[in-house]
């Protein structure tokens, strides 16, 4: 089994805001350098505190909740530290934050780290709830989707989900426990770590197949009103959060339908059959009128994507529904297929039938997963 060698930590401001604020000659168990340590503090001087904190025991509490619980994670059997992301807030003291911990972790002979990296986490702030929820919390998956799957996989990466806001931290939690990501966590009154096992948890990615394009405009930020919702899958609604705007009901993609989002595609890379085609057919099309750019656009598809074999047009039954560039996996006449969809400047839309080099349900999905991601606008 690899060696987790990855851990990417969720980070708070408690360190600054209820430990080196408050930092006195009263406070319990205060480190001889206790002056030194404020008053690089008091400057904003990040290098000279992190010169000062490393005289301290990184298990002392002066030093904060992401070193203390660092320092006692490395120790563990399963991790071979190597790789060290600290996840922080859109705030001054997150920047702030990140930026000590940097400084203080480079100082960290003993550790040699290959990769040490903060990151501002966009809209993971207090000042406006909406945003926090709607964007924020959303922005956090997917800044650890992106450091899970650049260091290697869920194999490799465990979490840390001590700091941070409390619904910054149980969406940590529910991170690695659906991606079967260890996950632990300190409280600042346990004596130690504790961690909260992979569960079992498995999602139903025909959602996903069937309704890949809509779920590209929410990840994109569109929102729906509640009357273009009752036109969608009712299955959606589980991955959707509802936000009033102007007195109404609109639905955006919730951190969970990130998450399900996210986690199909670190768990899906690529679908080991998906090959490139040995038999490349150039697409086809019936003898009808098309929206402009539509049999550009098709062979343009075809032809950037190895393992597309070819394409068709298809009947103008559901000229409604096609809302511009678009991929999906509905099931027509007992069979899934995946369908291309495309609108011109007039609004004159078409559809064509995607045939891919493994048409089992999963790669399906990815496939139009990532054609939403290349080429939805």
């Amino acid at each position: 089994m690899p060696q987790r060698n990855t851990l990417i930590c969720t980070v708070g401001t408690s360190l600054f805001e209820g430990n080196l604020s408050r930092l006195s000659a009263n406070t319990p168990d205060a480190p001889s350098n206790w002056r030194n340590i404020r008053k690089a503090y008091d400057e904003q001087n990040w290098t000279n505190l992190a010169k000062e904190i490393l005289k301290v025991s990184p298990t002392e509490r002066v030093c904060g909740a992401e070193i203390n619980t660092i320092e006692e994670a490395r120790r563990k059997n399963w991790l071979e530290l190597e790789n060290l992301i600290f996840l922080v807030s859109d705030t001054p003291n997150g920047k702030n934050t990140g930026e000590f911990l940097k400084r203080y972790f480079e100082q960290r002979t003993d550790l040699n780290l290959r990769n040490l990296e903060y990151q501002i986490v966009d809209n993971l702030q207090d000042e406006r709830p909406i945003d926090f929820k709607v964007h924020g919390l959303r922005n956090l998956v997917r800044k650890a989707g992106e450091y899970i799957q650049r260091f290697g996989g869920v194999e490799y990466v465990a979490i840390d989900a001590t700091g941070g806001y409390k619904a910054q931290i149980a969406i940590a939690v529910v991170i690695g426990q659906a991606l079967n990501i260890p996950v632990f966590y300190k409280h600042e009154r346990f004596s130690e770590i504790i961690d909260f096992p992979p569960l079992p948890i498995s999602f139903d990615y025909d959602i996903l197949a069937e309704n890949a394009d809509v779920l590209a405009d929410f990840e994109r930020g569109k929102a729906f009103s509640h009357r273009e919702l009752d036109k969608l899958d009712e299955k959606l609604r589980v991955l959707l959060t509802e936000i009033v705007v102007d007195g109404e009901s609109v639905y955006e993609l919730s951190p969970i339908g990130q998450i399900y989002l996210t986690g199909f595609r670190i768990r899906n890379p690529k679908p080991i059959r998906l090959i490139p085609a040995q038999n490349k057919k150039k697409p086809s099309f019936r003898d009808d009128h098309y929206p402009i750019g539509f049999k550009d656009f098709v062979e343009k598809v075809w032809r950037e994507n190895t393992w597309i074999v070819t394409a068709n047009s298809l009947p103008y039954s559901g000229q409604k529904s096609i809302k511009g560039i678009g991929f999906r996996v509905p099931e027509e006449n007992g069979e899934k297929r995946l369908i291309g969809t495309f609108q011109d400047k007039n609004n004159f839309g078409a559809r064509f039938w995607i045939h891919i080099t493994d048409e089992s349900p999963i790669a399906l999905a990815w496939a139009a997963d990532t054609l939403n991601q290349k080429y939805k606008q």
